[in-house]
């Protein structure tokens, strides 16, 4: 799903986007990428998505994402295709990625051409 309001900056190095926002992976990616982050039900084989609470169990065993954020204990729920990526805190870890990829959607620049209505007639 394309968002509307951020440019997204990626493709990032699966190998190097984990490793940038200190997360552990025991397995090499080598060359592969991931574009885009999105939620289970919108990921495709490109992107990363997240899985962080057993309520969503069906869902996630449906998803196409190709690595997926999720504790230890749901990473079952997962079809095959998906990489389970293990962190502690997956809601956190995935701000932190997302952060990679829009870097522009964390900061609240006040546009200067806006025109001010309380001086309007």
């Amino acid at each position: 799903m394309k968002n509307p309001f951020f440019k997204n900056v990626g493709p990032f190095d699966v190998n190097k986007l984990f490793k940038s926002t200190d997360i552990q992976i025991k397995k090499n990616f080598k060359n592969k990428k991931i574009y885009n982050v999105a939620d289970l039900t919108f990921a495709t084989d490109k992107d990363l998505t997240f899985f962080h609470s057993k309520r969503y169990s069906s869902i996630a065993n449906q998803t196409k994402a190709s690595f997926c954020l999720t504790l230890e204990n749901l990473s079952k729920y997962l079809p095959k295709s998906c990489n389970a990526i293990i962190v502690d805190n997956v809601l956190l870890a995935m701000a932190n990625i997302t952060k990679k990829f829009y870097p522009f959607s964390i900061v609240d620049d006040f546009d200067e051409t806006a025109k001010d209505i309380s001086k309007s007639p």
